[in-house]
């Protein structure tokens, strides 16, 4: 199992430089305002995985801190490092991990 899970939290780490690589900085500036959600199109678009490997995601995201998922995306975006720093983001990330384990949780 911890090959396993090394390979999840290493899957996990690059999609989150999927996500956010993209983001435009006015995108990232709503979403530390609470304007929406990016947990929700990621269970959307991967739910058909997330079912076949619950207990793997699950114990990755629950043993993924804040300041795990903020390097990721700094260091996907390192020119959004002043938005990265802000107590919003860290937050909001906090706020996107606890929803996504609900919705993994209900799926």
């Amino acid at each position: 199992m911890p090959l396993l899970l090394d390979l999840a939290k290493d899957a996990f780490s690059r999609q989150v430089a999927k996500r956010v690589r993209p983001l435009a900085r006015s995108y990232v500036e709503r979403w530390t305002k609470g304007e929406f959600w990016l947990y929700r199109s990621v269970v959307q678009e991967n739910e058909r995985e997330l079912r076949g490997y619950k207990p793997v995601v699950l114990e990755v995201l629950r043993n993924t801190t804040t300041r795990e998922l903020l390097a990721m995306c700094r260091k996907a975006r390192p020119d959004l490092e002043d938005l990265w720093s802000t107590p919003a983001a860290e937050a909001k990330l906090s706020q996107e991990i606890a929803k996504a384990i609900e919705a993994v949780e209900a799926l």
